[in-house]
């Protein structure tokens, strides 16, 4: 199997375990809005907030490595050797965040402690999993444990909410289970509890893989202040009502990952897969590059009249004041998505330091931004910082990759999109249903034009795959 047709198979797989999960998700916004108070949206907001610097660190993101060094090897006793030294880490981890658990038991008063421990754990191990079973090639069973996690967490929301009456908790208590759900499946097919066994520790391995993770999990330390961070700025300075109205901006973003997480796990394992080989990287990189600009940039220009019809109907009328907070932060997210892909290049090379260097910096403009703007601009001031802090990020990233593999950016191509979103986000700010609507068509029909050739491929193979059932 070719890279490309490898690379769509494993994108439509992700896609369509995605696709359910995010748009149920999605469209339960209007039970959220409605019966959850800012208050309590901007709580669990905030918790999530700080549970993505916590597990991370605590777990020193040891489930990257496990995707990464299994794919330096062929034979799958090898692959469960790299599995088990990761979770003989992790088991490591698990005790400390424990510990550190039951002491803030005892000296503070964190409102749903327990819950948030759970849900901890279940990140951890929902992570882990989750790279375990894509290292294995089971790329379907990851899509499917998904979509399981999705109508589970969906689900238990909905039970919850509306029968139970109950508030902010239900969020805990459904990610928890959503999570615990996926690992179920993943396990069901991994079988990773029958393969324990210590003769699979190895020192060495362990220790490299440690060394491999630990700057990414410094990487993920910075990458909160730089992604997450001014949530945190928001509660404190404009209180959880506020970051509860921003947080709700932010689902729009799902859309955004709907589609590039989808895109991203398959280009990951691409890379990976490309880390081994010394000939044809800097072709790749380029292509993939600037592919991946055109897709985030086209995708972005169609979700502005999305959001502007969509908007009205589905958030609550409490959670108004994010309407004006969406354009910029769906611009902050693209521009997160490709600095990710940037990062991922680095990894392939195991050459995850550089990733730390340029997130440093583009944390500290982020956290500078915030400060500086807060005052004036209220919570739109986080939107700006973002998406300044996630430039410098990808400014860097680009520069210190050219220094080995002379990449040709199309710059032309992503200053063209740039005018149109400043267009779109004027129409969208200024114009009515009308406007919205024909700017939609002309965005559409231009989208259509750019990717013709893909299109057209796509439609050649499904009607050749058509004709070949038909025969």
């Amino acid at each position: 199997m070719t890279k490309a047709k490898k690379f769509l198979k494993s994108s439509f797989i992700y896609f369509v375990g995605n696709i359910l999960t995010k748009i149920i998700s999605f469209f339960l916004l209007p039970m959220y809005t409605n019966y959850i108070p800012t208050g309590g949206m901007g709580y669990y907001d905030v918790i999530n907030t700080y549970m993505n610097i916590i597990v991370p660190i605590v777990s020193v993101t040891i489930w990257a490595a496990i995707l990464r060094y299994c794919f330096d090897f062929e034979n799958r006793d090898d692959k469960y050797k790299v599995i088990f030294n990761a979770m003989f880490a992790l088991f490591g981890s698990v005790i400390v965040y424990s510990i550190a658990a039951i002491i803030l038991g005892f000296v503070g008063s964190i409102k749903y402690l327990l819950l948030i421990y759970l849900m901890g754990i279940a990140m951890m191990l929902q992570n882990c999993y989750s790279n375990m079973v894509r290292a294995l090639g089971y790329n379907v069973t990851f899509a499917a444990s998904g979509v399981v996690g999705g109508l589970v967490n969906c689900g238990s929301n909905v039970v919850m909410i509306l029968f139970l009456h109950m508030q902010e908790e239900s969020l805990f208590i459904a990610l928890t289970l959503g999570l615990f759900a996926q690992v179920v499946v993943m396990e069901s097919k991994v079988k990773f509890l029958r393969h324990i066994s210590f003769q699979l520790y190895n020192k060495r391995l362990l220790v490299n893989m440690l060394r491999y993770s630990f700057p990414l999990a410094l990487n993920s330390t910075c990458f909160w202040f730089l992604s997450s961070y001014d949530k945190i700025g928001i509660s404190r300075i404009l209180g959880l009502e506020a970051n509860g109205i921003y947080s709700i901006a932010g689902k729009y973003t799902y859309i955004v990952g709907l589609v590039s997480d989808c895109f991203a796990l398959a280009m990951q394992e691409m890379l990976y897969s490309m880390g081994n080989q010394k000939e044809g990287k800097t072709e790749f990189y380029t292509i993939t590059s600037n592919y991946y600009i055109k897709f985030l940039m086209y995708g972005l220009l169609l979700l502005l009249p999305f959001v502007y019809f969509t908007f009205p109907i589905l958030i609550g009328k409490g959670y108004s004041a994010a309407f004006p907070l969406i354009p910029i932060y769906l611009f902050a997210t693209v521009e997160n998505v490709y600095s990710g892909f940037l990062g991922d290049i680095f990894a392939a090379e195991k050459k995850t330091t550089a990733v730390f260097y340029s997130t440093v910096v583009a944390a500290g403009v982020n956290v500078a931004m915030f400060h500086l703007l807060v005052g004036t601009m209220g919570i739109q001031a986080a939107n700006i910082a973002l998406a300044l802090g996630f430039l410098a990020n990808i400014i860097i990233r680009i520069i210190i990759l050219r220094k080995e593999f002379p990449l040709t950016i199309n710059y032309k191509m992503f200053f063209f999109t740039l005018v149109l979103f400043v267009a779109g986000s004027w129409i969208y700010f200024t114009q009515g249903k009308l406007v919205n609507l024909i700017w939609l068509i002309a965005i559409l029909v231009l989208t259509i034009y750019e990717f013709r050739d893909i299109i057209k491929r796509m439609t050649a193979a499904i009607r050749a795959k058509i004709l070949q059932i038909k025969n």
